[in-house]
């Protein structure tokens, strides 16, 4: 329950599908949205060292410095999501491009 509003059930973060996780949270909130690692890692269903992980893996773009912390907005972290998908699919449509021209 949310302690704030005791009577409104808090919406869960992600949802459990056979297969994997849905993770919507992260589009629910408004792009200027400052999250830090911890809540960052709690709506990715992840570890904190995780998210330092999957930033050195170029899966998250580079925290900024604020106050003390490392901080995300929201909006940014889902416009690198967003590039990450364009940039693969532009890769696999160039390999198909390729695979295509060496069949006769």
């Amino acid at each position: 329950m949310n302690e704030a509003h005791p009577s409104k059930k808090r919406e869960p973060l992600s949802k459990e599908r056979k297969g994997g996780v849905q993770i919507d949270a992260l589009a629910r909130l408004p792009e200027r949205t400052i999250l830090d690692e911890v809540q960052l890692a709690k709506i990715l269903c992840v570890a904190s060292r995780t998210i330092r992980r999957m930033v050195s893996r170029f899966e998250l773009p580079p925290p900024v410095p604020f106050g003390g912390r490392s901080v995300w907005l929201a909006g940014r972290i889902l416009a690198h999501i967003e590039s990450v998908a364009e940039r693969a699919e532009r890769d696999a449509k160039r390999a198909e491009r390729q695979i295509s021209s060496l069949t006769p």
